[in-house]
């Protein structure tokens, strides 16, 4: 008997499935769900997608948005699911346990799922979201591997500016180049750097400067240095005058502000395509505004022995996020103590 229900609740099931791909591929509204909903989620990707594209969200990002909805749309209907009342927390889970790439990247494409169903929530589609964040969390990797610039490739870096065209004038090339300056000498984020105020550099008796903001990211406070020479080099291509070095002002939008650093990041990202730096072993580095700012100078501070709460401090992080990020250079760099101390005790000998 049980065999039997089984059979029949499983036809249902089958019954169900079938006449929701039919309606699906007429595009005719489905029957209602067994939660009582019956919306397609194919119908709202394309609503989403469209509300981000009316909110001048970058077309860029946009497209990116549809690829990654559209693909997750696509595994749920491989798993029977047309109406986004079916969807539950397992359906999401398991589309979390297929994703491969990097962490960040995964984690990425968590949060654009997560969005979707708080809109469709927002918009009574659902009434509650079975993409559940605490449940969908991509951890880091255990070891992290950053990349960084050497002083050889950032300056072939700077020598590719030229090499930028198109509606890149000079006064943009100079520019970038000051940006990437400042953010290569005091390991600022890009956010932080293309937003930063006039005020927040403080000159000091020696004539260096002192720096002081708070990180956009975690409102955590930023306390650098630069030297004259530096300073004199980040001036030399921002405005010459108003209250923000790179920006003319500061959106009140937040979408805004964001399409103002992405443009930042997507010159950086062309300069280094052309640029076309390579490693030690001849293998082509992908460089992003992290790679020759921040990874660089954290190295170059690990590279000085500098205590790695230290660095925090200068970048705006806490001792153990840098630790987390930076724990193969760490490591790098307990060897060479090992090494110098070795040194230490062979000149030292006992000789009581």
């Amino acid at each position: 008997a049980a065999d039997t229900c089984d059979g029949e609740v499983a036809e249902a099931k089958a019954r169900e499935m079938m006449n929701g791909f039919a309606a699906a591929a007429k595009g005719e509204p489905t029957a209602p769900s067994v939660k009582g909903e019956s919306f397609l989620i194919a119908d709202l990707v394309d609503a989403f997608v469209a509300k981000k594209s009316a909110d001048d969200v970058k077309r860029a990002t946009v497209r990116q948005w549809k690829f990654e909805l559209t693909n997750f749309a696509q595994f749920l209907q491989q798993r029977g699911l047309v109406n986004i009342g079916d969807v539950k927390a397992d359906d999401v889970q398991a589309w979390r346990d297929g994703l491969e790439g990097a962490a960040a990247g995964r984690r990425k494409r968590v949060l654009f799922i997560v969005a979707f169903f708080q809109y469709c929530v927002d918009f009574d589609k659902l009434t509650k979201s079975p993409a559940i964040k605490s449940q969908l969390r991509v951890k880091r990797s255990a070891v992290q591997a950053p990349k960084a610039l050497d002083n050889t490739q950032f300056a072939k870096l700077l020598a590719a500016l030229p090499l930028l065209n198109g509606r890149t004038a000079d006064a943009d090339r100079a520019k970038l180049k000051s940006l990437a300056v400042l953010m290569r000498m005091t390991g600022l984020a890009l956010k932080d750097a293309v937003c930063c105020e006039r005020d927040i550099f403080e000159q000091m008796p020696n004539g260096k400067f002192r720096m002081y903001l708070r990180r956009a990211k975690t409102g955590k406070p930023v306390n650098n240095y630069l030297s004259a020479e530096t300073m004199a080099a980040v001036l030399a291509g921002a405005n010459t005058s108003g209250k923000y070095l790179f920006i003319p002002s500061l959106p009140t939008k937040e979408n805004e502000v964001k399409n103002q650093v992405e443009y930042f990041g997507g010159r950086f990202v062309k300069l280094g395509e052309l640029a076309d730096i390579t490693d030690e072993n001849g293998e082509k580095v992908k460089v992003g505004s992290h790679s020759f700012g921040r990874h660089s100078f954290v190295l170059m501070c690990l590279n000085s022995d500098l205590p790695t709460h230290d660095i925090g401090t200068l970048i705006g992080d806490t001792a153990h996020v840098v630790e987390q990020h930076y724990s193969t250079w760490i490591a790098s760099r307990a060897a060479r103590l090992e090494q110098r101390m070795m040194k230490v005790l062979d000149a030292n000998p006992m000789t009581w």
